[in-house]
């Protein structure tokens, strides 16, 4: 990342519109390329998913039709027979839930951080090859990363929402910085760096999401259409005495193709947010004011006069040559004596 003062505070002073507009310019000059490690991993995910989790959805299936049933009947007079399987659906739904968010999440997460150094070199301009960002993604600091992400904000979610969104909120910058912070403190640094973006980092999250959404309302309307599938044929795929792996595969995947598709949108956006709090960072702006953006680019030469200096930015005169300005917040940490 560059050290010149007036990049960063140009990145710095970026509105979060700014930061949006620019995550959209990402997405479409490198979704070609980054689609293909995501769908990779996506992919492997399905699968995994599909052949480890194919006799729980059977005893699941089996589970609700005892179950369904159950719904219209007083629940006073129910048996202990009946209350059992209803315990046991619930506790199968639960455990089959979480192992296909956490199994989602982990292959999402390798997914991401395995174009997240690509976006965020090619988004400063720096030159980078998609392989090369892809191999200095695996390396044993991920394994703290894939806990943080794919093991404990799918649990808190199951268990209480509002923890796995201050989880994630802190620490979703870690796909960034154990790859560029070359020490032991990279997830610390992540939670650092988010401080003063919880907010835009879940608002980045929350926009993405309701564009996936959007388009796959529609999308899935278009292939009850085309593709049409009952629940009852859906069922007979499961069924271990004619089980159709193949079919499972095809009918997830293409009943997911846009949240496969549109699943880099999120990076895309997230990168310009993750560079512009480490420009904030280098430039100290956790202690400034409000910022301003300015067309005016100030020399780094301070004026003296007999005693102290003014800033090149207001004018503010100052005895002593400070960190910020006084008087405007902006940093003159880089003028020079």
């Amino acid at each position: 990342m560059s050290e010149d003062p007036l990049e960063l505070t140009r990145i710095a002073n970026k509105s979060f519109s700014e930061l949006l507009k620019d995550g959209f310019g990402l997405f479409g000059k490198n979704w070609i390329k980054i689609i293909v490690p995501i769908s990779f991993f996506y992919v492997i995910s399905l699968l995994i998913r599909i052949l480890l989790l194919a006799n729980a959805n059977w005893d699941l299936i089996l589970l609700e039709a005892i179950v369904g049933p159950l719904a219209e009947v007083d629940p006073f007079t129910l048996t202990e027979s009946q209350l059992n399987s209803m315990i046991s659906y619930v506790f199968s739904t639960w455990g089959i839930d979480i192992l296909n968010f956490i199994i989602g999440a982990l292959f999402t997460t390798l997914g991401l951080c395995s174009v997240a150094k690509y976006l965020y070199k090619d988004y400063l301009g720096e030159k980078i090859s998609l392989a090369e960002s892809m191999k200095g993604a695996f390396n044993r600091k991920i394994i703290a990363v894939l806990l943080i992400l794919a093991l404990v904000i799918p649990l808190g979610n199951f268990m209480l929402l509002i923890p796995s969104i201050v989880i994630f909120g802190f620490y979703i910058f870690s796909i960034y910085t154990y790859q560029l912070d070359y020490n032991e403190r990279s997830i610390k640094e992540a939670k650092i760096l988010s401080k003063g973006a919880f907010g835009k980092i879940i608002g980045t999250f929350l926009f993405s999401v309701l564009i996936t959404l959007t388009v796959t309302i529609f999308y899935q309307m278009l292939i009850e259409i085309i593709f049409p599938v009952s629940y009852s044929t859906l069922v007979s795929w499961y069924d271990p005495a004619n089980r159709r792996f193949d079919l499972i595969f095809i009918y997830n995947l293409m009943t997911n193709v846009v949240p496969l598709l549109l699943e880099p949108l999120f990076i895309c956006l997230l990168t310009p947010l993750f560079i512009q709090m480490k420009a904030r960072k280098k430039l100290n702006y956790g202690h400034q004011i409000k910022y301003s953006q300015r067309v005016y680019q100030p020399p780094t030469q301070p004026e003296y006069v007999e005693e102290g200096i003014y800033c090149p930015f207001c004018g503010q005169h100052m005895d002593f040559k400070l960190k910020f300005c006084p008087s405007c917040g902006e940093s003159i940490d880089f003028l020079t004596k």
